[in-house]
């Protein structure tokens, strides 16, 4: 996994949650957060997720926080959108936080410095949480050969 981008988030996370494996908190200087981490209990990934949301840093600038398994680079986005759709149940995994503290200078804060926080913990359920197993798979061999074959299908087509 590629080194974290912020050290102060990842070093305040750690300090209490040791499982924390990496942070990229590259995106609009951290309103973004993904955050990948072992999951000791069930509900693990939301304090993951609360705790960052009450760090110097976390709590003014971080605004969307996806929390998902240690196996996932938060750096690949492709990983992070798997475990979105393999992983988060609507009801139980996504948490809205109104009136919050925020960053005056994002457009979409109303009124300026107070938002609406999202969390969404896209781990697997550990005890007592339960959920269905899924593995993370490898693309295909022959991807690349097949969509070069369908763009070439396509091209040759006329572009219909």
């Amino acid at each position: 996994m590629p080194i974290q981008v912020f050290p102060p988030i990842q070093a305040a996370q750690k300090g209490y949650f040791p499982e924390v494996v990496a942070v990229n908190a590259m995106y609009t200087h951290g309103i973004g957060v993904i955050v990948s981490t072992k999951s000791r209990l069930g509900g693990y990934g939301k304090a993951v997720a609360m705790r960052l949301l009450s760090t110097p840093h976390g709590m003014p600038y971080s605004k969307i926080v996806i929390i998902v398994d240690e196996f996932v680079d938060p750096f690949n986005l492709p990983q992070v959108m798997w475990a979105l759709t393999t992983r988060v149940r609507p009801s139980k995994d996504v948490i809205l936080i109104p009136w919050a503290p925020g960053m005056p200078l994002d457009p979409s804060s109303e009124p300026a410095g107070m938002h609406t926080k999202l969390i969404i913990d896209a781990t697997t359920p550990v005890a007592p949480d339960v959920g269905r197993e899924t593995e993370l798979l490898d693309v295909p061999v022959k991807t690349d050969y097949w969509t070069n074959y369908l763009k070439n299908t396509v091209r040759n087509m006329g572009g219909r």
